[in-house]
């Protein structure tokens, strides 16, 4: 996958973000278990300084996109949006692992109370 760096400088008052995707792993262990256990995501998330930083952090390798906006207000909605998918994600997963902890096992149904 190229990487698109020359696209970001086209205009000077354009608004830029940089994103990326990194797989992070979410590690818990169970009660009455020794061993952690991993749960795997995908996210997508911005990068806040310039591309030369990026590679420095991340190596050439790393595939990177671009995206420009005419208006600052844009910029801020995109930004916004990925921390919304972000912020999703972690809650999704921090539900799972409290539902694995309370029933030792993956529980998506609901429970009934008939006293």
């Amino acid at each position: 996958m190229p990487n698109n760096e020359p696209t970001a400088q086209k205009e000077d008052k354009a608004f830029v973000v940089i994103t990326y995707t990194d797989d992070v792993a979410f590690n818990y262990t169970l009660p009455d278990e020794e061993e952690p256990r991993t749960i795997e995501h995908e996210l997508r998330f911005v990068w806040e300084d310039t591309i030369e930083k990026f590679v420095e952090e991340h190596g050439a390798d790393k595939p990177y996109k671009i995206q420009t906006f005419s208006r600052a207000r844009e910029q801020k909605f995109f930004i916004d949006r990925i921390e919304s998918e972000t912020e999703d994600v972690i809650d999704e997963v921090q539900e799972e692992i409290a539902n694995k902890m309370k029933f030792g096992f993956e529980f998506s149904g609901q429970l009934h109370n008939d006293d």
